[in-house]
């Protein structure tokens, strides 16, 4: 069984993008992660010129990071972006 739980760490830095926000996934092993960066990495961002995402794996995690012009774009962005890895996460758990 697939456990998810997230690490979050916040940001506040003077730039055009001030808000960020880090999430650290574990998943079960390295590859299942990487499973779940390529599943999710094919969707951009719809507001690229208010919200820049990045996607990297370090070891059985999954590290994405968001920053954002607003408080509301990283929050908007944060929330789609559970709904994907809430459904990857299942799909692996499911097939993998």
């Amino acid at each position: 069984m697939l456990c998810l739980y997230v690490i979050i760490v916040f940001g506040l830095e003077m730039s055009e993008f001030p808000h960020s926000i880090t999430l650290t996934v574990p998943f079960g092993d390295s590859k299942l992660a990487q499973i779940a960066k390529e599943s999710l990495q094919v969707d951009s961002e719809l507001s690229s010129d208010k919200v820049n995402r990045t996607i990297s794996v370090e070891g059985a995690n999954l590290i994405v990071t968001y920053t954002a012009t607003t408080l509301r774009m990283l929050r908007v962005s944060v929330n789609g972006f559970m709904d994907s890895l809430i459904l990857v996460s299942r799909t692996l758990e499911a097939f993998a």
